[in-house]
């Protein structure tokens, strides 16, 4: 054959020998499909590292080609510059550096790439630092003339106010619910600010009205009671029935409620009040009821249990209906328990044969707010109501100036002074340590403080950080480890708490000092009702400094003494929420302080829903410096250029990493914060969900503030996407879920062999074979065909 001279150019891969295809048998098509999918990826690796093997060697590192730029973090404008872009800048030649290398500088991950706050940080002007303390609007009226005889009490019960409880004076809102309650017999709605008195406010003519009708004989109901009766003057006691019912939302308000109303009752003690709350067997209760009570406070769901289910409890005498706390009632969905309740009251209500009872029953509906949830509530109970309101006159100056939409909204006491930090997601925890220690630096300063948190694993898991055993190295005693057969660690909580017998009392040793030790308590729903009942008595009772962690199980009604301060670190679900959390102090005309944490970005709008609650329109809301709270509460030199502060909270944010990634249930129990933490964030009221949205949330960043280094990978939050891996997972785990099931289900049959349950066949051995085959070739180590 003649040469044409043509040169054919082919490059043969290697030593010029063409490997065939590999080609896979047996298995699913899936199963070809992936094995084939892999081979040819490492293949392709292959031959990218044999590629760059026969690159030129550069042993003398000389640039051959135009440098490249340094890869930088996205920013948008609020992120800083990623330290990685220093050290590049610092590895080049220094002719080729844009300035002089300085001294390197090393700077930790937790200060830095922080998103920066939106708004400036705000002076006050010196007019504003040197205004005249507020008058109080929830004090008793001590400057007028009113006195509790004044407003129509017997002598026996405002002698025992001023010597037993140490009651001088009423405040405005007892003033106008007294008088108009014990005036005339209607339904109200007693509508007040927070720490005023409500209680008392609808206790008093309650007591009054049940005394005058033990002292009446003639029937009238108007009887002075000078004396205590004797036993044959008595015509009410225990036996006589039940005459009034309160309702309200939370046990620990009914608790309270209860506590009040048994120390008013001490100067009638033939009237007998007792509670139906849950939390105790049902025997123990109908017990209570069949003893006989006078007064009844309940929660909604447990009463519309005994009066469905209880036969001794006898409601044809009640004529007094009190529903404390209205707005929580309805958030908490206790509607349709309520309209039954009313609904079995008005059916079983008779005549009744004691001397001076109303013939008709009175509706007292309590609530800080008009919201149409309220209104409702009252269209349900309510009756041609009158609206009590504290009167304007016994206020400041500044309350006759308001319209009326003002009067109706819920208002700030004005002597409570509040103010919020900017504080990025993670330096959270360091910024809430910092103030801690700094607001229990010196004994007396503050006596007690409440820390609202968003959910109860995040309590559990700060209860657990801030009363940890052993400090500086991250790891505790091997006794006080929790093992793996440990039933949720509750024997290494036993340990580590041995302050509480339930575990919900400890020594705060992560803010605590030699000359101010601090005790801190935590609450919320989950826990059983009496650890609940004696931790939120503990810390009542409690005369040394001590703080309280909690859901807002404890933001309603509760009248806890000498709280000096409140603590907001998670945002509550709604303004409404807010304003209670912060009612825990100042009260009754007495100082308090409150502070709010919020984030860098829309979380910063949420101040403006905060002046709306105050009468001056949030002029005495202040905001404090996140960095000026770590520099007081770390020490060191507190000099702005120095950065010593920065390491000291640096190395107890490495500290408290340490000690959670050293035991299994630490671990555990900030990962299950982090996502109940992240999952409460997305159920923000609609109004305010545009402030805090569950997407701008930076979750690695996020994860810091709960001691973790990364995020955990699920969480199943509505409103964020899961990633491709996770969805992969997912996918996997339910079908092998399926295919578990089904495999039950068909080998339910017990020792018979059941002929539906397939055979192995040859495809399934020939599947197995290539499962081993890709093992062998793959080097033995783990990989997807692993199914066995």
């Amino acid at each position: 054959m003649v040469d044409d001279g043509m040169l054919l150019n082919f490059s043969l891969p290697g030593d010029g020998v063409i490997k065939p295809e590999p080609k896979f048998k047996g298995g699913t098509w899936r199963d070809r499909l992936s094995a084939k999918k892999i081979a040819l990826r490492r293949a392709k690796s292959a031959g990218n590292e044999n590629r760059e093997k026969k690159q030129p060697q550069n042993p003398n590192r000389v640039q051959l080609g135009p440098s490249r730029p340094t890869k930088r973090q996205k920013t948008e404008g609020d992120f800083k510059p990623s330290a990685t872009s220093n050290a590049a800048e610092a590895r080049k030649p220094p002719q080729q550096q844009s300035h002089p290398q300085q001294p390197r500088q090393v700077i930790s991950s937790l200060f830095s790439s922080n998103p920066a706050p939106k708004t400036a940080n705000e002076q006050p002007t010196e007019g504003e630092a040197s205004a005249e303390p507020a008058k109080p609007t929830n004090a008793p009226l001590i400057d007028g003339l009113d006195t509790f005889t004044d407003l129509g009490l017997s002598q026996t019960l405002a002698a025992h106010l001023l010597t037993k409880m140490n009651l001088k004076a009423p405040t405005a809102i007892q003033k106008s619910s007294v008088t108009q309650l014990l005036k005339e017999e209607c339904d109200a709605f007693i509508q007040a600010e927070t720490g005023s008195g409500k209680t008392l406010a609808y206790l008093l003519p309650l007591v009054q009205r049940i005394m005058a009708l033990s002292g009446s004989k003639n029937g009238d109901g108007a009887a002075e009671v000078t004396t205590r009766p004797k036993n044959d003057d008595v015509t009410v006691h225990r036996d006589s029935g039940l005459f009034a019912i309160i309702l309200a939302p939370t046990r620990e308000l009914c608790k309270q409620i209860s506590v009040v109303l048994e120390s008013l009752l001490r100067c009638a003690h033939w009237i007998v009040a007792g509670t139906v709350i849950g939390g105790e067997k049902k025997k123990s209760e109908k017990a209570r009821l069949r003893k006989g009570l006078n007064i009844l406070v309940a929660t909604p769901g447990r009463l519309a249990d005994h009066l469905d289910n209880t036969k001794v409890l006898d409601v044809s005498n009640v004529r007094w209906l009190i529903l404390d706390e209205g707005d929580r009632l309805m958030d908490l969905g206790f509607e349709e328990e309520i309209q039954g309740i009313v609904k079995k009251l008005d059916e079983r209500q008779q005549p009744s044969r004691i001397p001076g009872l109303p013939a008709k029953r009175t509706t007292v509906l309590c609530s800080a707010t008009l919201k149409m949830n309220v209104q409702r509530l009252g269209e349900i109970s309510l009756k041609d109501a009158v609206h009590i309101q504290a009167d304007p006159a016994d206020e400041d100056e500044q309350a006759k100036d308001k319209s009326k939409e003002e009067e109706q909204a819920f208002s700030v006491p004005a002597q409570l002074k509040q103010s919020y930090v900017v504080a990025a997601a993670k330096l959270r925890l360091v910024t809430l340590t910092a103030l801690l220690k700094r607001t229990f630096a010196r004994k007396g300063s503050v006596m007690k403080a409440i820390i609202f948190v968003s959910c109860a694993d995040s309590v559990d898991f700060h209860f657990e950080l801030f009363s940890r055993k052993e400090l500086g190295d991250g790891k505790e005693k091997e006794d006080d480890k929790d093992d793996d057969d440990d039933d949720d660690g509750e024997n290494t909580k036993e340990k580590n708490n041995k302050s509480s017998s339930h575990g919900t009392i400890a020594p705060a040793t992560a803010f605590s000092n030699p000359s101010n030790p601090v005790t801190i308590h935590k609450l919320h729903g989950s826990l059983p009702q009496h650890v609940r009942t004696s931790t939120l008595a503990a810390f009542a009772r409690n005369r040394d400094a001590s703080v309280l962690i909690c859901t807002d199980v404890a933001s309603r009604g509760l009248d806890l003494p000498n709280v000096d301060f409140v603590i907001e670190y998670d945002p509550a679900f709604s303004s409404d929420d807010h304003l209670h959390r912060i009612g825990r102090t100042a009260r009754l005309g007495r100082d308090g302080r409150a502070l709010i944490f919020l984030l860098p970005g829309n979380e910063e709008n949420y101040v403006e829903v905060l002046k709306r609650g105050y009468r001056d329109g949030g002029k005495a809301l202040t905001r404090t410096d996140a960095n000026e709270i770590l520099k007081r509460g770390f020490g060191g030199n507190t000099d702005s250029a120095s950065k010593e502060w920065e390491q000291k909270a640096t190395d107890w944010q490495l500290d408290v990493e340490r000690w959670a990634l050293g035991n299994s249930h630490h671990l555990e129990l900030a990962r299950r914060a982090f996502q109940s933490h992240v999952r409460a964030y997305a159920t923000h009221v609609a109004s305010e969900r545009h402030m805090f949205n569950i997407k701008e949330l930076h979750l690695g960043h996020l994860a810091k503030s709960f001691a973790l280094r990364d995020r955990p990978s699920k969480i199943n939050v509505p409103g964020l996407r899961p990633g491709k891996e996770e969805t992969k997972k997912d996918h996997k785990a339910e079908r092998k879920s399926v295919a578990g099931k089904k495999r039950k289900a068909s080998s339910s049959g017990g020792g018979r062999v059941d002929d539906d349950i397939p055979k192995a066949t040859d495809g399934e051995e020939a599947a197995r074979k290539m499962r081993a085959k890709m093992k062998e070739m793959m080097g033995g180590g783990a990989s997807e065909f692993n199914l066995a």
